[in-house]
């Protein structure tokens, strides 16, 4: 048996599988339960369910559990979130099989969507945020103030890590925490995106007053606009 590494990817990444001569988890799982794989250097990649993980050895990933406003744990694509030095974090890239992104997705591409990439560096900025910047774990409402973000290659179903950098956190009220931050996706030691942004981080009372007036105006000049085109 060979003992170059083949990536096992889940059902949504097929072709990739395909292209590289990877393979997915049902066929990994089946060629270990007949011995067919003994000896195997399998590396597991996205798009695996923890089952799938648990089948092939792989070590659990402990996902991020801290300001993600997610219920479901497939939609969570941040694990074992530490923090590296001052004002710095690194976590896996963890991309179930029935995440909300792939799930009524099939363009025919082999990499994964840049969608996944933009929500892994939000929910990588509001994990570490509430973790590491807020005062204590309360209820905040976390926001964006402007965004860029960059694809430098495309993000294919492998490892990969998502890195985080607190530019700026400061108050510049004693109820909004303001951060500059920088999210970067790494993959096989290359940064293959990169996106930076202005974060607002409310205390909720103060959110919902801000929030509930400019309901009220967006709603008032919605009417106003309806009335005048009849």
């Amino acid at each position: 048996m060979s003992t170059q590494p083949v990536p096992v990817v889940g059902r949504p990444f097929a072709r990739f599988a395909q292209q590289v001569g990877g393979l997915t988890a049902d066929a990994a799982l089946a060629g270990l339960r007949d011995g067919t794989l003994a000896g195997a250097d399998l590396v597991p990649g996205q798009g695996l369910t923890e089952a799938d993980r648990a089948a092939l050895g792989a070590v659990r990933h402990r996902l991020a559990d801290a300001g993600l406003y997610k219920t479901d744990p497939r939609n969570v694509l941040i694990a074992d979130l530490v923090q590296t030095e001052w004002h710095h974090w690194r976590a896996d890239l963890v991309l179930h099989p029935a995440n909300a992104v792939l799930a009524d997705r099939d363009n025919g591409t082999a990499h994964v969507p840049g969608m996944v990439e933009l929500e892994a560096c939000l929910q990588m900025a509001m994990a570490a945020t509430e973790r590491y910047l807020l005062p204590s774990r309360g209820d905040y409402a976390f926001t964006t103030k402007d965004l860029a973000i960059r694809f430098s290659s495309f993000l294919f179903p492998l490892p990969a890590a998502v890195e985080l950098r607190a530019d700026r956190a400061d108050w510049p009220h004693h109820d909004v925490l303001a951060a500059d931050l920088t999210a970067v996706i790494v993959q096989s030691g290359q940064t293959v995106a990169e996106m930076r942004f202005q974060a607002r981080v409310f205390e909720r009372a103060h959110f919902d007053s801000i929030e509930t007036a400019r309901a009220r105006d967006a709603a008032r000049a919605t009417r106003t606009d309806l009335l005048e085109q009849r």
